[in-house]
């Protein structure tokens, strides 16, 4: 008999649920395996908590649901394991449910009045609860994988020792050739499973802007295209090896579209839009150079902006002869100065003077890295393009600030490189995280062949300029 479920009180009581899969998941989402009453169990979570089988042991853990997960009247706050006979209460007063393992398991008949509630715990997001579930399949997965090398392993070493019986070497190298395929082609068939949960993973994402659509139909046919690759590469792990880490690099594509997707850029940026400004430096030639800067400090009488170096300092290493930065409702450019340049990173501060001081942006990202590989962010950026006026009069020049959702494509120590989906963007475009702190600035004038991707410094440069100003 397999193990199973017994529900001795709420809404479904006297059913008796058996336990056929790696992964059980209880709660009243009609997805869940074991499903509560949703009317009558209010104190259980639509995703409660999931009952897991591992190498021939049975735990269980709870999924952050509100009222918590009591086993034996203990509350759990991690994955414990579970005995023949153990009883699990889910929520302080809700449905009682005893996990029977033997056949001679019997359904308890003791008390089923309500325990006392223990103090809750932070409650999962339905995309956590879905990212555990998640990770339990892939974990079992994973372990099927590793509990086959190692059977490869233990007969690869059975197999050395018997190969040194002269007189069976022949039929033990025959033997192991047949095994060895056998193992492989589990080993194999396990791969498949592990992508094709993967790719339906990754399949749920849906996304709406244009641009994104077409990336994310192109991962998804890498993606296809990949895992028909998989299934061709026969059973050489040498062969399947790059396979799979190429599959896996595109479906963590996938996942980093569905982010930006998610991400609401303009509430995140919001903080933050009054602070970027556009700064007009006027070279000796007669040349306008045009770039984004944003206020990182203020006082009564202006404020600190960065901006790219390369604004401020042509390729010949000379400075303008005028700087100018036209702030969001300001009547008019407000004049500014040059006050510190990294030695080596495309950075610059500028000091602007206006009466009250100037709106800064919502904060500066000082943990290292600034931003995680594959997050979304939000880049706020002037609408293109902008139009210098023929008599260099920029007092009637309306701009318009608007927000880009962006993925950190890639993150190190130096640089960051942006993949930005929408409007094109200016050097000095400030790059905000999912917190609303500035973890950068993109120094591309324009996106790099191919695409969208811009580079960025990391906003630490920055802070390096500050701390010398004080």
């Amino acid at each position: 008999m397999n193990p199973r479920i017994a529900i001795l009180s709420g809404g479904r009581t006297g059913v008796v649920e058996p336990l056929t899969a790696a992964a059980t998941s209880i709660g009243r989402h009609p997805t869940c395996k074991i499903r509560l009453d949703a009317e009558v169990d209010t104190e259980v979570s639509n995703r409660h908590a999931v009952i897991h089988r591992q190498e021939g042991a049975w735990t269980v853990r709870d999924l952050g649901s509100i009222h918590g997960t009591y086993l034996n009247g203990r509350r759990i706050d991690q994955e414990e394991p579970l005995n023949d006979g153990d009883e699990l209460r889910l929520g302080a007063g809700g449905p009682l449910l005893q996990f029977l393992l033997s056949e001679r398991a019997e359904v308890s008949d003791r008390s089923i009045d309500p325990i006392e509630a223990q103090p809750a715990k932070p409650a999962m997001s339905s995309e956590e609860v879905a990212r555990i579930l998640e990770e339990e399949q892939a974990g079992q997965l994973a372990r099927d994988l590793a509990a086959a090398e190692r059977r490869r392993r233990i007969l690869r070493i059975a197999l050395g020792v018997a190969a040194a019986l002269g007189v069976v070497i022949a039929g033990l190298l025959f033997w192991r050739s047949r095994v060895e395929k056998r193992l492989a082609t589990e080993l194999h068939q396990l791969e498949m499973e592990r992508a094709d949960s993967m790719i339906a993973a990754a399949g749920s994402i849906v996304v709406s802007q244009p641009a994104m659509s077409a990336s994310l139909d192109s991962a998804r046919t890498a993606a296809s295209r990949e895992r028909t690759a998989l299934a061709g590469a026969g059973i050489d792990p040498l062969t399947r090896k790059p396979i799979l880490a190429r599959l896996e690099s595109v479906i963590e594509r996938e996942q980093s579209i569905g982010a930006a997707a998610a991400f609401a850029a303009e509430a995140v940026a919001a903080p933050s839009a009054a602070a970027v400004g556009l700064v007009l430096a006027q070279y000796a030639d007669g040349s306008t150079v045009l770039a984004e800067g944003f206020a990182v400090r203020r006082d009564g009488t202006g404020g600190v902006l960065l901006t790219t170096r390369r604004a401020v300092l042509n390729e010949n290493g000379d400075a303008p002869t005028r700087i100018q930065v036209l702030m969001p409702g300001a009547a008019q450019p407000i004049p500014a100065r040059v006050i510190a340049t990294h030695p080596v990173e495309d950075v610059a501060l500028l000091r602007v003077d206006q009466r009250g001081g100037v709106a800064v942006v919502q904060g500066l990202a000082w943990r290292e890295p600034p931003v995680g590989s594959g997050r979304p962010v939000a880049l706020l950026s002037h609408a293109q393009p902008i139009d210098v006026p023929a008599n260099g009069d920029w007092r009637r020049v309306t701009v318009t600030t608007g927000t880009t959702t962006g993925t950190a494509a890639r993150v190190s120590p130096d640089f960051i490189t942006i993949d930005g989906w929408g409007a094109t963007l200016s050097a000095g475009s400030p790059v905000i995280d999912e917190e609303g702190l500035v973890a950068g600035l993109i120094t591309t004038a324009a996106p790099s062949a191919g695409g969208r991707l811009y580079d960025a410094v990391p906003v630490k440069f920055a802070l390096e300029l500050l701390d010398r100003l004080q």
